[in-house]
């Protein structure tokens, strides 16, 4: 359409504009002109390659459409954070997100790890995995030399916190396999994963269990914070359609009352003509030259 920051600073000097790309508009990229999908940035990102296992090929979008998530979620940031330096200095902004940008900040790991020479397929000093319990898998994640203790205590292995091989977290990594996994699961095998996370959290470890997709929608924790929002469907089927709430949680507003996103189009008449003033006849011009849908 030719409108670009340019072109709209010029008749509104206090505009905040935004832009998502694949790759960025404002600077120069190699990619610039690639399209993109979330599992595309997300495998430029790095952390594809980190997390591939031996000659299998990548996991493609193991968590979802993180790509879009964290390019909506930078974008939110970036056009807040440029309202409020308006509200300062009646500066306009144009705020440009690039995907990748979005899921190289939230898979700092990648590069972190290689700055500082770790192995990326190394967990370094720090027992960060998954184990086995009686109805499924739990996480755990230990990285202090108490908490390494009240494991030990917890499993019934009281002698690992004089065990030479364990003097140091690297011991327990290097004797994850071989010695730690079987105790743990052992202590576990007859215990449900809540109630082995349960456990370990009154002992002071992390841990949380690996959920499936129908125990997650039934959680207490989920149901009291309002994160799945039910949207009532279009096409006959009873079941809506879940869609996750919103995380940034006001205490004492929630007032309930979500509804379905906006078809597209859907609203541009009343935005038009509530917002914009603009006459009926007006909008059907503006529809018939296509500037509107």
């Amino acid at each position: 359409m030719g409108l670009g920051y340019d072109d709209i600073v010029a008749v509104h000097p206090r505009c905040i504009y935004a832009s998502v790309s694949g790759f960025g508009n404002s600077s120069p990229s190699p990619y610039r002109d690639w399209p993109a999908f979330a599992p595309i940035v997300e495998a430029m990102s790095g952390v594809y390659e980190m997390k591939r296992t031996g000659d299998l090929p990548p996991v493609v979008s193991p968590v979802g459409a993180l790509g879009d998530i964290g390019a909506a979620l930078y974008t939110s940031i970036g056009i807040l954070a440029a309202l409020r330096d308006r509200d300062q200095t009646g500066r306009p902004a144009y705020v440009d997100v690039a995907m990748l940008d979005s899921v190289i900040a939230m898979t700092d790991i990648v590069t972190n790890y290689w700055s500082m020479g770790v192995d990326s397929g190394d967990s370094g000093s720090v027992i960060n995995h998954g184990f086995r319990a009686s109805d499924g898998w739990f996480v755990m994640q230990v990285a202090r030399v108490h908490v390494f203790e009240r494991l030990a205590q917890l499993v019934g292995h009281p002698e690992w916190v004089t065990d030479e091989r364990f003097d140091t977290p690297y011991g327990w990594v290097q004797h994850l396999e071989d010695v730690i996994r079987p105790a743990v699961e052992k202590w576990a095998a007859g215990r449900s994963r809540l109630e082995v996370c349960k456990g370990l959290s009154e002992a002071g470890i992390a841990a949380g269990p690996c959920a499936r997709a129908e125990e997650l929608v039934a959680d207490a924790h989920v149901a009291a914070r309002h994160m799945l929002v039910g949207i009532d469907r279009t096409d006959g089927v009873d079941q809506p359609v879940l869609v996750p709430g919103n995380p940034a949680l006001i205490v004492d507003r929630y007032e309930g009352g979500d509804r379905r996103i906006p078809w597209l189009g859907e609203h541009t008449d009343e935005v038009l003509r509530n917002e914009l003033g603009l006459s009926d006849a007006a909008i059907e011009a503006m529809r018939s030259s296509s500037v509107v849908g």
